[in-house]
């Protein structure tokens, strides 16, 4: 323990328990009563427990910066990416993307395209729900729409769809399984590593296909190839981040549908007020992803002598963790915090992040989670849980294994 730790309450508890992961509100609650930060012995990690103190240390990277996450972004996506870096690389990097991402160009280019491919899968859903066959709608719904809207946005073509789903879903099972030590945990985090070799391949294709035609087609990876950046950027990076935006896209929308399902099926009289009222939608989506935070932790290190979070000094190099679930149910922002609750006034939340770092693709997320759940709701206004929930493993990335959904 490092001197400076007795400045700050200190707890020792494994977050990787499966009894904490699947329900931590309560134990989160109690550490925000302990004060701005929270030292967690068992993962030597200063924790960040308010909503306010959370916002600042991803808005400051000249105190808390991504420095040492750099390594596990290469791990896991075969290079750097700018989800790992900071400043001017980051900046310069996310940059050429972010002109796609922007609200307007979201809603003139996308909003027809993304209602095509939510059509297809939604009614192909409900149809087969309708036979009478329950269905794990994350698998066979919600994961398929994010991933088939990231392949036309990477420029894909549409003969490799299926396989870019199979893809891209083998690859994010492995967010969930990577802390499963059963012989089935680790034979989903094979198939994910073999996933994301047949994935990479696939993008460094695209790669050599843009290049062997010298002119971008305007796609993600066309413009990243031919930015005026791209000399400064080995072919890794590029391919890096094609992956990582896969993977992210996929796993971020598929579990806040999810999770809308999850918590529309335990709050029936709320699903029964958006039926009515379709105002309420983004309100909903945007209440959802407080009240049951996809993101729960974003790591950052302490880099400076200053480093400072609510009175107290975090000691130079140490591990900072902002606990985004605990903030998104601080009570010094929201009136009863752990309800669920539609009609609630709308503040920010930091489901999406905050800072340099906020998600790049937010607008298109809200999009196509709001295209998503209004055809649902026309195609299937009453539905049922039809089994157990299981979060995993997993805290920081704290999504549902599956939701198995019946029609009513």
């Amino acid at each position: 323990m490092k001197s400076a730790v007795a400045e700050c309450p200190a707890v020792d508890v494994n977050m990787l328990d499966p009894e904490f992961v699947q329900d931590p509100y309560e134990t989160m609650a109690a550490w925000r009563t302990l004060g701005p930060v929270v030292y967690n012995s068992h993962h030597d990690q200063y924790m960040v427990t308010s909503h306010r103190n959370c916002a600042r240390v991803l808005g400051d990277i000249r105190h808390f910066n991504s420095a040492n996450v750099l390594p596990e972004m290469e791990k896991a996506f075969g290079g750097p990416t700018f989800l790992g870096t900071d400043g001017a690389r980051h900046q310069t990097v996310r940059g050429i993307w972010e002109p796609d991402f922007e609200r307007r160009t979201v809603e003139v280019d996308w909003a027809a395209r993304i209602q095509r491919v939510v059509d297809v899968y939604v009614d192909q859903f409900v149809e087969r729900l309708r036979s009478g066959e329950p269905l794990d709608a994350l698998a066979e719904m919600t994961r398929i729409i994010p991933t088939v809207v990231t392949a036309q946005l990477l420029g894909a073509e549409e003969d490799v769809y299926e396989d870019f789903i199979k893809w891209s879903d083998a690859t994010a099972a492995v967010l969930g399984a990577r802390l499963d030590p059963t012989p089935r945990g680790q034979e989903i985090v094979a198939d994910g590593a073999a996933a994301s070799v047949a994935l990479n391949s696939y993008i460094a294709g695209l790669i050599e296909k843009h290049r062997a035609r010298g002119v971008s087609d305007g796609s993600l990876m066309a413009q990243m190839v031919f930015d005026d950046f791209a000399p400064s950027m080995p072919d890794r990076e590029i391919l890096a981040n094609g992956t990582m935006l896969t993977v992210a896209a996929n796993e971020s929308t598929a579990q806040v549908m999810a999770m809308m399902l999850y918590a529309l099926g335990r709050h029936p009289d709320q699903r029964r007020a958006l039926v009515a009222d379709r105002s309420l939608v983004p309100a909903a989506l945007e209440e959802v992803h407080r009240w049951s935070t996809l993101t729960q932790s974003v790591l950052r290190f302490s880099c400076s002598d200053e480093s400072k979070v609510g009175g107290f000094t975090i000691p130079e190099g140490s591990a900072v963790v902002s606990l985004l679930g605990c903030a998104n149910r601080d009570p010094a922002r929201w009136e009863n915090p752990d309800s669920f609750d539609i009609s609630r006034t709308r503040k920010a939340h930091l489901g999406f992040g905050f800072g340099p770092h906020i998600c790049l693709g937010i607008h298109m997320a809200r999009m196509e989670m709001r295209i998503w759940l209004n055809r649902l709701l026309d195609k299937l206004p009453d539905f049922e849980i039809a089994g157990e929930i299981d979060f995993g493993p997993d805290f920081t990335l704290r999504g549902l294994r599956g939701i198995q959904i019946s029609a009513a």
